[in-house]
């Protein structure tokens, strides 16, 4: 990687057009290899942005860090196998009783792989918009489980949003204050927002970072876990964060650039090996760890193909 090649994928960039015939609405670009760090704003402002799903890989690294501590919960020590349902039989209403038997079998590696059972993706905002937001907790865990856990990948959001309200409840503190504890403290992000859903922080969306502390983020991916050389999350856990752990056909286009082939813990897995997280309107947060290249954007672009296909020449 060097200025030359970045220029390259900016011009493109700004040259692009999407499929209605404009041209690319970005924001930012940040690409580093190594010590090497290249930067452009396609517009002269420096604010907060919303990760969209970008939010939820942020949730497992901070809960790498946690397992790792010996995090407990209830006087349990939580790891992938932990059981989920235990923690909120008694803070919920199940009306929904041929839920009860595959709930009781859902873990935390069923919730951070999108394969708790469910048929359809749920808590987007065209779900939520005319629910009571305090009602949510109540309405995924009633919302008809189709598939025995851990079967069936189907792309959601619930998630992050179980783990959320878990934290809240067991730990005391909203996620995002979980969040800045186990994870941004350490790397120096201060400047940050995370809206809730209701009671709980929303945990799969709505966090909004500086584009700079985004990419602060990736190179925890991208070193193993490691950050200024130091090992904060443990390396094991950034391989099973980026290894597949469920095939994902349903989302698979391998006309894509980067195909998601296969997911693990929140992140897109390609054949390649290449890893991403995309959040809407034109966030991505992409790692090439042959070439040891690192992407992330910002934008508000909604047909958010064409990014990609700038980035053809990096691979």
């Amino acid at each position: 990687m060097n200025e030359v090649m970045f220029q390259s994928v900016v011009k493109k960039l700004q040259e692009a057009k999407d499929k209605e015939g404009n041209l690319l609405n970005m924001d930012s670009i940040i690409i580093s290899q190594g010590t090497d760090v290249f930067k452009h704003k396609f517009k002269n402002d420096n604010t907060l942005n919303d990760l969209r799903s970008i939010s939820k890989p942020i949730i497992g690294l901070a809960l790498g860090i946690a397992i790792e501590d010996g995090f407990k919960i209830g006087g349990e020590t939580i790891n992938i196998d932990t059981k989920i349902f235990p923690f909120f039989k008694d803070r919920i209403k199940i009306t929904n009783k041929k839920n009860i038997a595959k709930l009781e079998k859902v873990t935390l590696k069923h919730v951070l792989t999108h394969t708790i059972g469910y048929a359809d993706g749920l808590l987007f905002s065209k779900d939520i918009k005319d629910k009571d937001p305090y009602t949510l907790l109540d309405f995924v865990f009633n919302y008809d489980i189709i598939y025995e856990p851990g079967d069936c990948f189907v792309y959601s959001n619930v998630g992050p949003y179980i783990l959320s309200a878990l934290i809240q409840e067991e730990v005391g503190v909203n996620l995002s204050e979980w969040v800045r504890q186990m994870l941004f403290k350490k790397i120096g992000i201060k400047n940050f927002e995370w809206k809730n859903y209701g009671k709980y922080c929303a945990g799969a969306t709505g966090l909004k970072l500086l584009h700079e502390d985004l990419h602060k983020v990736g190179e925890i991916l991208l070193n193993n876990g490691k950050y200024a050389g130091r090992q904060l999350v443990p390396q094991h856990w950034i391989e099973s964060m980026t290894k597949i752990q469920v095939l994902t056909p349903t989302m698979y286009d391998e006309k894509r650039v980067f195909p998601k082939y296969g997911y693990g813990f929140y992140i897109f897995i390609c054949k390649s090996g290449n890893y991403y997280i995309d959040g809407t309107d034109g966030q991505y947060l992409i790692v090439l760890p042959a070439k040891g290249i690192l992407i992330t954007t910002f934008g508000h672009q909604s047909d958010m193909k064409p990014i990609t296909e700038c980035f053809k020449e990096l691979l």
